[in-house]
C-alpha cells in the first residue's frame, strides 16, 4: 500500500517536472543563467547562518520530493590519509528524483517546478544553487526517476563564469548526461544503499573552498557534531517521518522547548520543562485561503541547565548540554510548516539573558507567507504589523503572545523564588540566625504576657503535626519519628526564620509551631525582591528582628486585637507593595537581573570550558 502511494506521488512529481520543462523550452533556445562574476560573488556571500542551514536547503528539496530518508556523507580522497577533513560532502535522498531535463533547470536560480508553492518548503528555486556554492565552487547533481538511468549536471563556477556571455556554451555546460555515481558512494556502508535506490537525488559538493574557511566547521568530527545538533533543531517536527543521518549517525530531534520526550536532551537531568497551555488560530489571506498559526510554550526551571541540579545556580556550577540550545534560541522561535526558520525578538519587549528559560514557538502554514515575510534563503522572518496585531491579540483569532510572555516570565520568577526560598531555608537549617539569637537574648527584657489560650495551643500543635507530615512526605521517613524530632527542635529553637512563596500574600506571616515562633518571609512579595534580598546581611538581620517583633505581637494577641493585627498586616502588605513598585520599577529589576544573569552565564561558560 505504501509503495503504491509513493509511486503515485513520484509520478505526480515527475509529470509536473515534464510540464515545467516543456514550458521553458517553448520560450526558445538559450534559457541562460546570468553567471556574471558579480552575481556569483553575491550569491556565494548570501550569508547562511552556518553550513547546517545551507545543507537544509537541499534537505527541503528532498522532503518536498517525498523522500523518507536523507543521508549526508563525507568523502575522502585517497591521499587524505588521516581523514580529519572531508574532501567532499554528499547529500543523498530516496525521493521522486528529477527527469534528466529538470536537473538542468534545478541548478539555475529560479529553476523550480514549484514556483510560489504554498504547500511545502520551496517557492523560488534558489535553494539548491545558492546553498551549494556557499560551500563549494564545484558540485554535481545526480538524479534518477523510477526505472531510468542516473543523469547528472556538474556546476563549475569558474567555467560558467567564463561562458556567461555565450548562451550556447552555458547550455552545453548545464545539460544533463547519463552518469556513473562516484565509487566512494557505492562502497559506503550506510542505511541508505545508493546502489539500491530506484529513484532519488544525490548532490556531491566536490571542492569545499568556502567550507574550508569556516572556523569550527572544517574537521569531520566537529562538522558532524554541529550538523547533528542544528539539523535536529531545524527538522524537529519532521523527524522521524523523514530520517536524516550524518556520517552514519541518525539525526535526533532537538526541541528548544524541551517538551518532546523522544528528543535529545529531554531527560538530560531529572529537572523537566513545564508545558504551558497556548493557542491555535486561523488567518484568512488576501487570496481567500486560510492558514493556521500554532503556538507552543514552556518554562524551564532555574536549575534546568545545570549538570547537577542540587548545586546552586549562582556558584558557577557547570552547565549541561541543554545550555547551548537555551542560549542560542532566546526569543520567539518561528517555524514554517514545522521547519525552523528564525528566532526573533517580540516587537513590544526585548528578551534578556534570563529569558532563555521561557520558550515560545510560533509555527505557521505556508499560505501565510505574506504575513511573515520569509526570505528566499528561509533563514529570516520579518513579521508584518497586521500579523503582529493578531499574535498579540487576546481575541478568538489571536495568539495572546503579549500576555503569554508576561505569564511565562512570572511563572519563571515564581520558580526562581521557590529556589531562593529553599536556599535561604537550607542556609539557616543547621544553626540559628543572628536575628533568632537576638530575639532569644532580648526575651528577658520583654513585659509579661498572658499564656497562650487553649485555642492557640491547639493551633500550634496542629501546625506541628502538619509540618511533620510534610517533612515525612518529602524525606520518606516515618511520620511519628519526624514528629518527635521536630518537637524536640522547636523546644530548643524557640525562634526561626523561614522563606516561602505565597502568591499575592502578605510580605510576612507569623506562625506558632509547637513551642516555636516562626517568621515566614514571603519571597513572592516585592519586599523580598526589592528590599530584603538586595540588602547586606546585617541589614537583613535587622529587618528580621523588626518583623519578629511584629509577628510576636500578633501571635500573642487574642480576640479583637488578633483580628486587628491580621487585617493591619494585610493592609501594610498591599500599601508596601504599591509603594515599593513606585519606588523601584520592575524594569529596573529586570535590568539588574539581566546583568546578574549575564555575569552568571559568563561564569558558568568559563567554568564549563575549564573543565
Amino acid at each position: 500500500m505504501e509503495d503504491s502511494m509513493n509511486t503515485s506521488i513520484h509520478m505526480d512529481t515527475n509529470e509536473r517536472q515534464r510540464q515545467y520543462v516543456k514550458e521553458q523550452k517553448a520560450k526558445g533556445e538559450g534559457v541562460g543563467v546570468v553567471f556574471a562574476d558579480a552575481f556569483l560573488r553575491g550569491m556565494r556571500d548570501i550569508g547562511y547562518k552556518s553550513p547546517a542551514w545551507a545543507l537544509a536547503e537541499m534537505n527541503d528539496n528532498a522532503i518536498q520530493a517525498s523522500a523518507t530518508m536523507i543521508d549526508i556523507r563525507f568523502g575522502f580522497k585517497k591521499d587524505n590519509k588521516n581523514r580529519t577533513k572531508p574532501d567532499e560532502i554528499a547529500i543523498i535522498d530516496n525521493g521522486a528524483g528529477m527527469i534528466p531535463e529538470m536537473i538542468s533547470y534545478a541548478v539555475r536560480w529560479g529553476g523550480t517546478d514549484r514556483e510560489d508553492n504554498r504547500k511545502g518548503f520551496g517557492r523560488y528555486g534558489y535553494g539548491l544553487p545558492s546553498s551549494a556554492i556557499s560551500l563549494a565552487k564545484r558540485y554535481t547533481v545526480y538524479s534518477r526517476v523510477n526505472g531510468e538511468k542516473w543523469h547528472a549536471v556538474t556546476v563549475d563556477i569558474e567555467k560558467l563564469a567564463s561562458a556567461a556571455d555565450d548562451p550556447q556554451k552555458t547550455e552545453e555546460l548545464l545539460s544533463s548526461k547519463t552518469a556513473t555515481l562516484p565509487s566512494w558512494l557505492l562502497t559506503s556502508e550506510n542505511s541508505l544503499g545508493v546502489d539500491q535506490l530506484k529513484s532519488g537525488t544525490i548532490i556531491v559538493l566536490e571542492e569545499l573552498d568556502r567550507l574550508r574557511k569556516l572556523a569550527g566547521w572544517v574537521k569531520a568530527a566537529t562538522l558532524k557534531a554541529k550538523l547533528l545538533k542544528d539539523l535536529g533543531v531545524i527538522y524537529r517536527h519532521w523527524i522521524p517521518g523523514c530520517q536524516i543521518s550524518v556520517d552514519g549517525t541518525n539525526v535526533q530531534p532537538v526541541d528548544p522547548l524541551f517538551l518532546m520526550e523522544y528528543a535529545r536532551f529531554f531527560d538530560e537531568t531529572s529537572v523537566q520543562a513545564k508545558r504551558v497551555d497556548t493557542r491555535t488560530f486561523e488567518v484568512e489571506t488576501s487570496h481567500g485561503t486560510r492558514g493556521v498559526v500554532r503556538i507552543r510554550a514552556s518554562v524551564l526551571p532555574p536549575k534546568f541547565q545545570l549538570i547537577n541540579p542540587k548545586e546552586s545556580v549562582r556558584r558557577g556550577a557547570r552547565n549541561n548540554k541543554r545550555f547551548d540550545i537555551m542560549k542560542a534560541y532566546n526569543g520567539l522561535l518561528i517555524c514554517r510548516e514545522g521547519r525552523q526558520i528564525d528566532c526573533i525578538q517580540p516587537r513590544w519587549t526585548k528578551y534578556q539573558n534570563y529569558d532563555a528559560n521561557i520558550k515560545i514557538e510560533v509555527d505557521f502554514d505556508p499560505e501565510l507567507d505574506e504575513y511573515f515575510g520569509i526570505t528566499t534563503a528561509k533563514q529570516q522572518i520579518v513579521i508584518e504589523d497586521e500579523m503582529w496585531d493578531k499574535l498579540e491579540s487576546r481575541g478568538k483569532n489571536g495568539g495572546a503572545l503579549r500576555d503569554l510572555v508576561k505569564d511565562l516570565r512570572k511563572e519563571f520568577e515564581g520558580m526562581d523564588r521557590d529556589e531562593e526560598a529553599k536556599k535561604e531555608n537550607e542556609g539557616g537549617k543547621d544553626s540559628p540566625r543572628p536575628s533568632e539569637i537576638a530575639m532569644e537574648t532580648s526575651e528577658k527584657f520583654k513585659s509579661r504576657v498572658a499564656p497562650p489560650s487553649p485555642i492557640k495551643v491547639e493551633e500550634a500543635r496542629k501546625n506541628l503535626k502538619e509540618t511533620a507530615y510534610q517533612i515525612a512526605k518529602e524525606t520518606g521517613q516515618a511520620e511519628d519519628v519526624v514528629l518527635e524530632q521536630l518537637s524536640d527542635q522547636t523546644e530548643k529553637r524557640r525562634w526561626q526564620v523561614e522563606f516561602d512563596r505565597v502568591e499575592e500574600g502578605p510580605f510576612f506571616l507569623p506562625k506558632r509551631i509547637g513551642e516555636q515562633k516562626r517568621l515566614i518571609i514571603n519571597t513572592d512579595h516585592p519586599f523580598y525582591a526589592k528590599l530584603y534580598h538586595p540588602a547586606a546581611s546585617d541589614t537583613q538581620a535587622a529587618l528580621e528582628v523588626l518583623l519578629f517583633v511584629l509577628a510576636e505581637t500578633e501571635l500573642e494577641a487574642a480576640g479583637e486585637a488578633e483580628r486587628h493585627y491580621k487585617a493591619a498586616r494585610q493592609s501594610w502588605s498591599e500599601r508596601l507593595r504599591y509603594a515599593l513598585d513606585e519606588l523601584m520599577s520592575d524594569d529596573s529589576l529586570i535590568n539588574k537581573a539581566s546583568i546578574v544573569a549575564e555575569t552568571m552565564h559568563t561564569t558558568m561558560e568559563t567554568a564549563t570550558n575549564i573543565h
